[in-house]
């Protein structure tokens, strides 16, 4: 077992804060978040995601590849389409809890 010296710790929990502090601020836009809440239910290329959302062509290929370049989103090519997933289950966890969350909230506000 490797042990850390104290500075070393800190050194760890100021790079974890930093990586989870950007990872938030990469949630934090709503056509992201739309794109994720479409992309939950399967696969699929920009056209059906700006269909889905009623975010412009432009406006999805652009955050796309934010979320691809962050490992939020992955990329599948097929003959002349781009096919888009979210990048694992852990995404689809995150934004399933956020929601439960939101829905307990407005239950015990009525």
């Amino acid at each position: 077992m490797m042990v850390l010296s104290y500075d070393e710790l800190i050194m760890k929990q100021e790079t974890e804060l930093d990586a989870l502090t950007s990872f938030y601020k990469l949630l934090a836009n709503e056509s992201r978040l739309a794109i994720l809440l479409a992309l939950r239910d399967g696969e699929d290329n920009v056209a059906g995601i700006c269909g889905q959302t009623g975010l412009s062509q432009t406006l999805v290929s652009h955050q796309l590849a934010a979320l691809r370049c962050s490992d939020v989103v992955r990329s599948r090519r097929d003959g002349r389409r781009t096919f888009y997933s979210l990048a694992d289950k852990h995404i689809d966890i995150i934004v399933g809890f956020a929601l439960d969350h939101l829905a307990e909230k407005e239950v015990h506000h009525e």
